[in-house]
């Protein structure tokens, strides 16, 4: 096998290892709020680690910059797709996402 087969092989194995772990952490986490934490290396990582298998195959063809282009829009919207489901979440357990007086009262960090 070739450095650039080898090269692609580790990163495809390193992307894929992300994503099973991060799947792993959402099935085991309990919490809504854990589980997001979880999702971030399957939508950050993974995405950057596949593009880059992709452009040591292909070099930067139309193939490579269209998945350069993805891992630049997966990793780009995580934070936006993280915070609305954090909200969402947050209003379906206590019905509005603002703090509320009795949070306040009991203190925090």
């Amino acid at each position: 096998m070739s450095a650039t087969g080898l090269a692609t092989a580790a990163l495809l194995l390193l992307g894929v290892a992300a994503t099973w772990l991060s799947c792993l952490g959402v099935l085991l986490m309990r919490d809504p709020y854990d589980r997001l934490h979880y999702t971030a290396p399957a939508s950050a990582l993974a995405p950057v680690l596949i593009a880059a298998a992709v452009v040591v195959t292909e070099g930067l063809s139309a193939a490579g910059i269209k998945a350069v282009l993805v891992a630049i829009v997966l990793v780009g919207t995580n934070p936006v797709l993280g915070h609305a489901t954090a909200r969402a979440a947050r209003i379906r357990e206590y019905g509005q996402w603002t703090v509320t007086d009795a949070e306040r009262r009991q203190g925090g960090p």
